[in-house]
């Protein structure tokens, strides 16, 4: 991953939830947790530098990790922004004599809808909203002494969209275990959907 990409995403993350927090009033919430990130695609076209791509496909799995903030305005209704670290995968193609790693990463502005149950001690949810990504990409020759070395990068704006679960622990309620699926609608990617599994505070 390029450091000054993903440096630029945390520093946006961290200005948005500074903005955020001036409006907090007992519903400000802070989180952060990981879980596992799939990635698919039909085919990537990859450039080997002579001319000829060589089409292939990718099917790869990686863990990830996470940390948000968010404002609570009602119990129905919340905004929220979120850094994650999707992770990466691999490609090794010996016919061709190439590797292909992919990082990538993303910083979220989502709107957030809350179905409250039992006494708002467990939350249904849904978001929705814009992912700003980047994608690096480091390709290699397959062999000790590498004959071609390129590291494209790639990056957008796309939609996702995400379904959970709150469990509101302790009396206060302010501590929540967060269970989520998500699902980013990114076209370098014929899939790409993450399971995470967070904590986070209420103040």
């Amino acid at each position: 991953m390029h450091y000054k990409k993903g440096f630029l995403g945390i520093l946006g993350f961290g200005l948005a939830m500074t903005a955020t927090s001036a409006f907090a009033d007992g519903d400000f919430y802070l989180g952060a947790g990981g879980g596992g990130t799939n990635f698919e695609s039909s085919t990537l076209s990859v450039d080997l530098g002579t001319g000829d791509p060589v089409d292939g496909t990718y099917d790869d799995s990686d863990g990830n990790f996470r940390f948000y903030g968010g404002y609570r305005l009602n119990q129905n209704f919340a905004v929220e922004a979120m850094y994650s670290a999707l992770g990466e995968f691999e490609i090794i193609d010996g016919d061709n004599d190439f590797v292909s790693t992919y990082e990538a990463d993303s910083v979220d502005l989502a709107a957030v809808g809350l179905l409250p149950l039992w006494d708002g001690r467990i939350d249904l949810f849904a978001r929705a909203g814009i992912a700003f990504w980047s994608g690096d990409a480091e390709l290699t020759s397959d062999t000790g002494s590498p004959s071609y070395l390129q590291t494209p990068a790639t990056s957008g704006e796309d939609l996702f969209w995400s379904v959970g679960v709150n469990l509101n622990l302790l009396e206060s309620k302010r501590l929540t275990f967060r269970s989520e699926l998500t699902s980013y609608e990114i076209s370098d990617f014929e899939k790409l959907e993450t399971l995470g599994f967070n904590f986070q505070y209420r103040f």
